[in-house]
């Protein structure tokens, strides 16, 4: 069944998706210029107080509040320590990646050894307790024990970090009341079919919600085929669960080079500032809206038909061409009819094809039907 992806960018206060279909409305989506949604984008900024009785720093990234950024989420390449200790600290960092991929194999293939015909059948249980040993073989517990074991010097943040040191960093929680926004310095990066984090060097894995069998083995053996650069972890998506090789690999390349640019932008620029755009909803329609049951996208603004075409560029571009920018005098959803029906979805009352019909109500409290 052919669906189209309709965006309305025209006013600039609000931008309106939908996923339509012939018969119904699949999806919509409602994004206020005046709250966007901010995590998830980059940002390259500055440390501006180091806070030795948190372990943790607050970084101006060019929000009225300053970003919290704790030590655990600063990556050693930022660490201003000797080289030869951050040289023993990278050595040290690889063996402790080394054993917990190993055991991680070692649990994943004790895990085939005991799958039975029979036994597929409850195969989704088997993959969670699986991934919960490796979580937890991948927890701080685990990682202290190792760095203890390969001799690495503990250090603090305010040995590792000075005020006034600019850094790239990554909304991972939004401003909640008079806290500002939680930070991170390990970055990943969406893609259509996969998330690439790009100085986190775990290897491959899987999504949780991909739970068939055969779905996870075809994955794995994906994973071992394609090749991912030795400093960079992927994770392949629930949209990736039955895409080819192919599509996956071009996927991550695609990937690997919107990281570039990433870095080439905040080589070439001064802090703080945002570099990258992760939780723009035109984006997040593209990324995972549109899918092979999905042709045409019909945008209404010329500024967000630029900002698609060039997202899907980098996205997929192959479809690049099925891009096209409204140019009627109607609006865009009062001419495809779907004004009418979005006016439906708040419509209290609810006819059902037998003849009856329901009234939905929301109040304080509950929702009541």
């Amino acid at each position: 069944m052919q669906k189209n992806l309709y965006i309305d960018a025209s006013h600039p206060e609000e931008t309106r998706i939908v996923l339509k279909s012939d018969s119904k409305i699949e999806e919509y989506e409602y994004e206020n210029k005046n709250s966007l949604n901010l995590k998830s984008n980059i940002y390259l900024g500055k440390v501006s107080r180091v806070e030795p009785s948190l372990q943790a720093a607050f970084i101006n990234f060019g929000r009225e509040r300053h970003g919290f950024l704790t030590f655990n989420d600063i990556q050693s390449d930022y660490y201003q320590i000797p080289i030869e200790d951050k040289e023993n600290l990278k050595k040290a960092e690889e063996k402790i990646r080394e054993d917990l991929k190993k055991k991680s194999h070692n649990i994943e293939k004790e895990n085939e050894d005991n799958n039975s015909e029979d036994q597929k059948k409850t195969n989704a249980d088997d993959n969670n307790e699986v991934e919960k040993k490796i979580e937890k073989d991948e927890s701080e517990k685990t990682r202290e024990k190792l760095k203890n074991r390969y001799g690495v010097r503990r250090y603090r943040i305010q040995e590792v970090i000075k005020p006034g040191q600019v850094i790239l960093v990554q909304i991972t929680k939004e401003e909640r009341g008079q806290k500002g926004a939680a930070l991170t310095t390990f970055i990943s990066l969406a893609g259509k079919y996969s998330v690439l984090m790009p100085n986190t060097a775990k290897g491959g894995g899987i999504s949780r919600k991909i739970q068939n069998y055969e779905d996870r083995n075809k994955i794995r053996q994906i994973l071992k085929e394609i090749e991912i650069p030795q400093s960079m972890g992927l994770i392949v998506r629930t949209a990736g669960s039955r895409k080819t090789k192919n599509e996956i690999n071009n996927d991550l390349q695609n990937t690997i080079s919107l990281w570039e640019q990433i870095k080439d932008k905040a080589i070439n620029s001064t802090a703080p500032l945002l570099i990258h755009e992760e939780g723009d909803a035109i984006k997040r329609a593209l990324r995972d809206m549109y899918d092979n049951d999905t042709k045409y996208v019909y945008i209404d603004g010329n500024e967000g038909y630029q900002k698609a075409k060039s997202f899907m560029r980098q996205l997929v571009p192959t479809k690049t061409k099925y891009i096209k920018k409204y140019r009627g005098k109607i609006p865009l959803f009062h001419s495809e009819n779907i004004e009418n029906d979005l006016n439906k979805i708040f419509d209290p009352v609810v006819r059902l094809k037998s003849g009856g019909y329901l009234v939905i109500n929301p109040t304080e409290a509950l929702v009541a039907i």
